[in-house]
């Protein structure tokens, strides 16, 4: 099967494997393993980084299904060059990959996640933070907490009882957050 995904993150597994945990667009959020990844000649290995927009085979293997053919369709190149900016976009898919369930297509979370990253990619840096907590209370419409983010809107000038209300939501504390406050 052939699949669009945007890498979450990679974790290295046996000496030249990763498991990587991505969102896909046919299957939600979605766990293989790209073996030989990790060896120095590994073309895979290279498309396969974080925020990637890439596109590749899945496979059945024994356990874990095998992610093979991986080719990267858009890299975000400004999100990589601005540390605030991965920051930003750490914090949704932190989110995702932390609530979302394994195989479970969601086409409204994959098309906020794709715009999100493409609108992130163009905003500039004073733009950010308010930009941010915009995204946070449309995220939680898309995730299915409309009342919440609507509390969110009312909480945005106090960034302290916005995030402490996302945390509470999920009941997860988002290393991300506290990432984004320490570069912004």
């Amino acid at each position: 099967m052939r699949t669009k995904a945007i890498i979450i993150k990679k974790q290295r597994t046996k000496e030249f494997d990763q498991l990587v945990t991505c969102y896909t667009q046919e299957l939600g959020k979605f766990t293989g393993i790209a073996k030989s990844s990790l060896k120095p000649h590994s073309v895979q290995g290279m498309h396969l980084d974080s925020f990637n927009l890439v596109e590749f085979d899945i496979i059945n293997g024994r356990a874990t299904p095998i992610i093979t053919g991986a080719q990267c369709e858009y890299t975000f190149p400004h999100i990589r060059e601005s540390l605030p900016r991965q920051a930003a976009a750490y914090f949704f898919l932190e989110v995702i990959d932390r609530v979302a369930y394994d195989h479970q297509q969601d086409d409204p979370l994959w098309n906020f996640l794709t715009n999100l990253l493409r609108e992130l990619e163009t905003i500039s840096e004073p733009e950010l933070m308010p930009w941010f907590r915009q995204k946070q209370a449309d995220f939680l419409k898309v995730l299915g907490h409309p009342s919440q983010a609507q509390t969110i809107g009312v909480l945005a000038a106090d960034p302290a009882s916005l995030d402490a209300t996302y945390e509470y939501i999920f009941g997860i504390q988002l290393n991300s957050l506290q990432f984004l406050y320490k570069i912004t």
